[in-house]
């Protein structure tokens, strides 16, 4: 009778260790996000963001949001940056500890009123020309800071902006999030709903398929957007929406109608600086 006892003992624990095998789900390394201006990505796609030691405020956050277009030789254009100043802003803003966010990351501080370091900034990119992948990515990657790029799908795999590999790239580095910035760059408040809705939802599904991503970002091109535009954007699934409104990004004016600030050419490092460091203040 023991030895019986022990046979069905033993026959019962493997059991349940054989089902324990089966319904244990895989395991994935995930990227956490850590306090502080130090920034580091292990893994090519972030699942999951740690807040643990962020910093909670009990007033609503504010943060500038930069606005780029092209980083090459400006020729007298307003949207171009040269490389050499691009460079320069991006180390003045490692050097002062500004930690760089994603946009999972700026929705987590606007929706919850907390941040992971006490300086933050959201670089973002409008339009996605080629100099952002040649010129920007390579110093975003060497001082590993984050930026957003706002892509227009009919200008992409021409020989002036990003195609597919390029994207693929920088989205897989983990420091770069690709955004919409529409099918085809149209003004938004010229349009009826309809047409705002079908555009915005074929670009987010355009995107969501070439990536295997759920795209959550939105840049109204030339900033133009009216009520139907903001009603589009969160029936088409964005969650956020940029505006070329000058100002800091609050949760106050909406998460589909946040304030960027232009950066123009002409600006060193140090002034650079002065810039970012008065807006704050004056602001």
């Amino acid at each position: 009778m023991l030895v019986e006892l022990i046979i069905l003992a033993a026959v019962l624990i493997h059991s349940d260790e054989k089902k324990a095998t089966l319904v244990e789900p895989p395991t994935e390394t995930t990227d956490k996000v850590v306090s502080g201006s130090k920034q580091k990505t292990k893994n090519k796609k972030q699942t999951q963001i740690d807040t643990t030691h962020w910093i909670s405020s009990e007033a609503e956050i504010s943060f500038p949001i930069l606005r780029y277009h092209s980083i090459a030789e400006s020729d007298g254009s307003l949207l171009k940056i040269p490389p050499a100043e691009f460079e320069a802003h991006m180390n003045w803003l490692k050097e002062n500890d500004y930690y760089t966010l994603s946009p999972e990351e700026a929705k987590i501080v606007l929706s919850r009123k907390i941040k992971p370091a006490e300086k933050i900034i959201w670089l973002t990119f409008d339009g996605g020309s080629l100099d952002n992948y040649q010129e920007g990515f390579p110093i975003l990657k060497d001082l590993e800071l984050k930026a957003s790029i706002n892509v227009v799908q009919d200008k992409l795999e021409t020989n002036t902006y990003c195609n597919e590999h390029d994207m693929k790239e920088m989205v897989n580095s983990g420091y770069v999030s690709i955004g919409s910035h529409t099918v085809h760059q149209f003004d938004l408040d010229t349009m009826a709903f309809t047409d705002q809705l079908a555009e915005l939802s074929e670009s987010k599904k355009r995107l969501d398929q070439t990536l295997n991503q759920k795209t959550m970002l939105l840049s109204y091109p030339n900033g133009k957007y009216n009520a139907d535009s903001i009603e589009a954007a969160q029936e088409a699934g964005y969650t956020l929406a940029l505006t070329m409104e000058a100002g800091l990004a609050r949760a106050s004016d909406g998460l589909y109608a946040l304030k960027r600030i232009p950066v123009s050419p002409g600006l060193d490092g140090a002034s650079f600086g002065k810039f970012i460091e008065d807006y704050l203040l004056y602001h």
